[in-house]
């Protein structure tokens, strides 16, 4: 399991302005959706996972407890939308408080979505990845840093492949004189190839001026 992210939010929840709930519940959220978190069927962590938490937070200069873990799974158990927490928020002002207020329940509008604990970067990399998956191979000739397929036109790709195969026939050319130029030295040397490549060159052009 990457503790990186972790540790990144443990230093966004140290750095809170205002008791770090929203902070905390994003950690507690990401931690209860991740995959490696949890045997399957169970609610509780995997053994060694919080003490590998806390050694992570502990070696970035960060102070996490078991405890609190437990607190911020309950707390992202508690409220999944983004109604939820800012009722919780607006009811305790500090994470002491909400814990003591043993996380109530706060009634979402109906058809708010669950919120999505990943970061602008996280998401933009996920979803490369989908449509990496999406498109297969052809991915690779059309980069997918550069084109999203659900907004890219066919005549975007077509400037595209114009524009590669123009590079790509200069490029055949240049490897075909410099193929040329290369077996003139093998020949001039007469099939020498341990002869330099000066030595090739000064007889190639001997044979030139004579």
């Amino acid at each position: 399991m990457k503790t990186t992210q972790y540790v990144r939010q443990e230093k966004a929840i140290v750095a809170a302005d205002r008791g770090g709930i929203r902070e905390r519940w994003l950690w507690g959220l990401r931690l209860l959706r991740d995959a490696e978190a949890f045997s399957p069927g169970s609610s509780q962590l995997k053994p060694g996972l919080t003490d590998l938490l806390v050694k992570a937070a502990t070696a970035s200069g960060c102070k996490l407890s078991a405890r609190e873990i437990q607190y911020r799974l309950r707390v992202a158990r508690a409220y999944g939308t983004e109604a939820e927490i800012a009722q919780a928020l607006a009811e305790f002002g500090t994470w002491t408080a909400l814990i003591q207020a043993d996380f109530p329940p706060f009634v979402a509008p109906e058809g708010e979505p669950l919120v999505d604990h990943r970061t602008p970067a996280e998401r933009d990399h996920d979803h490369a990845r989908a449509l990496a998956e999406l498109v297969g191979e052809q991915g690779s000739l059309f980069p997918l840093r550069d084109f999203e397929p659900i907004t890219t036109t066919l005549k975007e790709l077509q400037e595209y492949a114009d524009q590669q195969e123009s590079l790509t026939a200069r490029f055949v050319e240049h490897g075909r004189k410099r193929r040329e130029y290369l077996d003139r030295l093998i020949e001039a040397a007469e099939g020498d190839l341990s002869a330099t490549w000066q030595d090739a060159h000064d007889r190639l052009a001997d044979e030139v001026d004579s």
